[in-house]
């Protein structure tokens, strides 16, 4: 545990946090699986661009990539073998981290 101030808490912080639990934590073992992969890679992804990122460049991004996921499930172009426990767990991993942000998110990404 931090002594520190919880607001001095940064949103970089907090993923790093995210991704150490997935992967060391003894409660959900990583087993490196597609849903697994999918919220590792989001939030490596998302780790990276909090650092060179503004917070509005940062929120758009991730909500265009939402809408391409979107638009990718909606086509029906996937399949057990197109990994979509990945797409998934990607994409709820991005909602969460936009919601932490700014909860209206949540709200904002079904009218995409």
């Amino acid at each position: 545990m931090n002594n520190r101030l919880a607001s001095s808490l940064t949103l970089e912080q907090i993923i790093e946090r995210k991704l150490s639990f997935l992967e060391t934590n003894d409660i959900s073992p990583w087993d490196g699986d597609n849903s697994d992969l999918g919220e590792r890679d989001a939030l490596k992804q998302m780790l990276n661009d909090s650092k060179n990122l503004t917070e509005q460049v940062f929120e758009a991004k991730y909500k265009a990539e939402l809408a391409r996921l979107k638009k990718r499930a909606e086509s029906k172009e996937f399949s057990i073998e197109d990994n979509d426990d990945y797409y998934e767990s990607f994409n709820n991993t991005i909602v969460t981290i936009l919601e932490l942000i700014n909860p209206i998110n949540l709200y904002d990404l079904e009218d995409d």
